[in-house]
């Protein structure tokens, strides 16, 4: 287990902490510390007696989300993998492999026990098999994986009994049956962005009311309009942001745009691109990922039948 762990200012102005009192706060920043490199501790008797915590405490920040319980004694931190970024060479699997096979992940990595949840799209122990990837681009496919898996298991859950002309008779209550995976499908997707937009990848931060910890806005995705002007101003009017008008990555990125493409395009590519992703509060620094990321392949789409100069 690392001898450091990283605690992000967003993390700290996120309202659901900043409503703790302060010994809840002591205690979940202690869980951060001494959590393992998959975000679970062991409550111990030096964490309890030196914060004088008691059982109340913990449930608090279960009821917050911020941990979720195998039992008394395990906890694993919620956002964990939004909060920590550990090296494939320095990560260390947890010795809880039961309780990790118990939880699923969500697109923006934090944990669940519940495999049906919204957004969901792979158990624990897979992601970690596949290395514990963050640069996934398209959440969707993982998500309907998930989905047929379920559906795969509850069908075998039980053996169907067949009819004398060899069919087999309907499924048990408890299957998931395709109209159920399709309304789950149809849930997902309803909070997925715009398809033709493909900036799924804007769940991969840390989606909260001010860059803490999950919480998605159910704002309606109106098309933004982009006018001449400074793009950094309007991209702060819209998306809640306080990025410098004189940010140095965004500037060059402008710039660079700007001798290879006319400003029409530029200004259709940033808006599409601020349409995907209004509806979720990001902090700044994820807000200039994303368009650094993402902007360029959205000025070529628009221009697509076009001629740039």
């Amino acid at each position: 287990m690392a001898e450091r762990r990283m605690i992000s200012k967003s993390m700290l102005m996120d309202n659901d902490f900043l409503s703790l009192s302060n010994d809840e706060k002591s205690l979940y920043l202690y869980l951060l510390i001494f959590a393992d490199d998959d975000g679970f501790v062991k409550r111990s008797i030096m964490i309890d007696g030196v914060l004088k915590v008691s059982d109340d405490d913990y449930s608090v920040l279960e009821k917050k989300g911020l941990i979720i319980s195998e039992n008394n004694e395990i906890k694993v931190i919620t956002h964990w993998n939004t909060l920590e970024t550990i090296r494939e060479k320095l990560y260390t699997p947890t010795v809880y492999l039961d309780f990790r096979s118990q939880l699923f992940l969500k697109v923006d990595f934090s944990y669940t026990k519940d495999p049906r949840e919204a957004q969901v799209f792979t158990s624990a122990d897979d992601w970690v098999k596949q290395g514990r990837p963050k640069n996934i681009t398209d959440f969707k496919p993982l998500i309907q994986q998930h989905l047929r898996k379920l559906q795969s298991q509850d069908s075998t859950s039980t053996v169907p009994i067949q009819d004398k002309d060899s069919t087999s008779a309907s499924p048990d209550k408890s299957s998931l049956d395709k109209d159920s995976v399709e309304k789950s499908s149809t849930e997902q997707r309803s909070t997925d962005q715009p398809s033709e937009e493909k900036i799924t990848s804007v769940y991969t931060g840390i989606t909260s009311s001010n860059g803490g910890m999950g919480e998605k806005s159910s704002y309606l995705h109106d098309e933004v309009e982009i006018e001449d002007g400074n793009f950094i101003t309007q991209i702060n009017q819209i998306m809640g942001t306080k990025i410098p008008e004189n940010d140095e990555r965004l500037t060059t990125l402008f710039n660079d745009a700007t001798d290879n493409y006319k400003d029409t395009y530029i200004k259709k590519g940033l808006a599409k691109l601020l349409t995907a992703i209004q509806g979720v509060k990001l902090p700044d620094n994820q807000v200039k990922q994303l368009v650094t990321d993402h902007l360029s392949e959205n000025i070529k789409k628009v221009t697509t039948g076009e001629e740039s100069h």
